[in-house]
């Protein structure tokens, strides 16, 4: 894969592919929202490109569902485009093999500093900032940002994603999730009396947006995991804070999140969350950003891939997946087969070798794997394909004893999005964290007498191996199909980021 110098490589790419479609004079409160939601909930979601937005100056565009698509994911990813099923899946596990970050090469010069306003001349208010969802308290200039903090010590440098609300021409809000990386270090400047410095890649090379979501332990930099990806190094050039601004973006923001007391705290939101639903109708008291200096190119794209229900964030297909299944095997778990998902479960196949080997592994894996623990996990034999949610489902009827069968889990590490908190729960001060159950349900054939569990009237994946290679061309296999002709994703999550 070639590495894309910046946005507009990464767009003229997914013109090429027929993934593009632009569209010009629509309203930004509202109507680019509703126009996003609905492509990303159709089958086929285009990259949609906004200009002559009402309101703002002629070539200050917005584009939406940048990754919203298995091509476009796996561009940002530097994944191949003619790869899919097991092959895909064993391509991905060579490549996490190989895996090695590169470092960010540090430049000069760059297309971001074609326009710089600085101090008393930012003025946010010329960049679109649309009104997404209806219940929405306000404008967002940033719904698919990489946002850039380091450690006060130095050194580490974190990529996280976070929405940023439009409040004035030099102030935003920032929502980082209780937990996550960007809000430690944070709270690691706040605990020293001082204001946070920031870098927010509002658009630009999409590999810092999928990096940005890709999971990295503390310590390790998702600048290095975007070289990875690309395949060479990210160019950055040292901001006036220090921190690396990416020389290809299209829009960066600079400045600092305020000390609370230095800057009163500003109500953030509502917004409408990951979830699928609006979570704080009124808001919630957060420090804002101060901006200092805004970096952009001539004629500036924005970014914008908010969350709806039901619109995914494409990201490629199974690298998570397969990602996790290396962590499973680094921390000394053997024969589990495949780890997938099915509609809102995860799913963990396992070959069974002793009794409570499968809940072993559940255990380790509800502690959380450089991010939350599953809401709902499932196990389930390696007969069973982990991808394929007709198989989970059918697993499930038929080898669960609900009392015996479904555990839970209590005091998880848990989003505050969640619909799911009582309202009185839902009032608690976001840094006051959350914490709710996960439950297992462990599909697996009881250990004990699992040889003696009645045999699958299925076709025997050797036969069906034959049969696919003798009849192929008159059984229509869906084109996700792998060589046993089974169904290769169903139900798959999206992109994951830092909410």
């Amino acid at each position: 894969m070639t590495a894309f110098e910046g946005f507009r490589d990464f767009m003229a790419k997914c013109d090429e592919l027929g993934e593009l479609e632009r569209i010009n004079g629509v309203d930004p409160y509202l109507e680019i929202g509703a126009i996003y939601a609905i492509n990303g909930q159709g089958p086929n979601p285009k990259l949609f490109l906004f200009d002559e937005i009402k309101g703002y100056q002629k070539g200050y565009r917005m584009a939406t569902n940048i990754t919203g698509s298995r091509n476009r994911g796996r561009l940002a990813n530097g994944t191949p485009l003619d790869l899919s099923g097991q092959a895909y899946r064993d391509w991905l596990e060579k490549r996490l093999d190989e895996k090695k970050p590169i470092e960010p090469e540090y430049v000069t010069s760059g297309p971001v500093l074609e326009n710089v306003m600085e101090g008393d001349n930012v003025d946010l208010s010329i960049f679109p900032s649309p009104t997404w969802h209806e219940l929405d308290s306000g404008p967002y200039i940033a719904c698919a940002s990489a946002c850039i903090t380091m450690e006060p010590d130095g050194g580490y440098v974190n990529i996280g994603s976070y929405r940023s609300q439009y409040y004035d021409r030099n102030h935003i809000g920032l929502h980082s999730a209780h937990g996550h990386h960007g809000q430690i270090i944070r709270d690691h400047w706040f605990e020293r009396g001082l204001d946070c410095p920031i870098v927010i890649h509002v658009n630009g090379d999409p590999a810092l947006l999928a990096a940005a979501g890709a999971g990295e332990p503390w310590g390790v930099s998702e600048l290095g995991t975007a070289g990875w990806m690309r395949g060479e190094p990210v160019k950055v050039i040292k901001g006036k804070t220090g921190l690396p601004i990416p020389a290809g973006a299209e829009l960066v923001l600079e400045g600092h999140i305020m000390h609370p007391d230095r800057e009163p705290l500003r109500l953030e939101g509502t917004f409408g969350e990951a979830s699928g639903y609006y979570q704080r109708l009124e808001g919630h008291p957060a420090p804002p950003l101060k901006i200092d200096t805004v970096y952009y190119r001539t004629d500036p794209i924005l970014a914008g891939s908010p969350p709806y229900k039901n619109v995914g964030g494409g990201g490629g297909g199974d690298g998570g997946d397969v990602a996790l299944m290396r962590e499973v095997r680094k921390a000394g778990f053997h024969d589990v087969r495949g780890i997938g998902h099915a509609g809102p479960f995860t799913v963990i196949s396992v070959h069974q070798m002793y009794a409570g080997h499968g809940k072993r592994v559940a255990d380790w894996f509800m502690s959380g794997i450089n991010n939350r623990p599953p809401r709902m996990l499932v196990l389930v034999d390696d007969d069973i394909d982990p991808h394929d949610a007709r198989e989970v489902f059918w697993a499930v009827g038929s080898r669960v004893d609900p009392k015996e069968d479904v555990h839970f889990y209590e005091n998880n590490w848990a989003s505050a999005v969640s619909p799911r908190f009582t309202p009185e729960q839902a009032h608690v001060p976001l840094e006051h964290a959350y914490t709710h159950s996960c439950m297992l349900i462990d599909a697996l054939k009881p250990f004990a007498w699992k040889e003696s569990f009645p045999p699958t009237n299925d076709v025997s994946p050797e036969l069906r191996r034959r049969i696919i290679e003798q009849y192929g061309e008159y059984l229509h296999l869906e084109p996700e199909r792998g060589g046993d002709g089974r169904t290769q994703a169903a139900g798959g999550a999206g992109m994951r980021g830092e909410m």
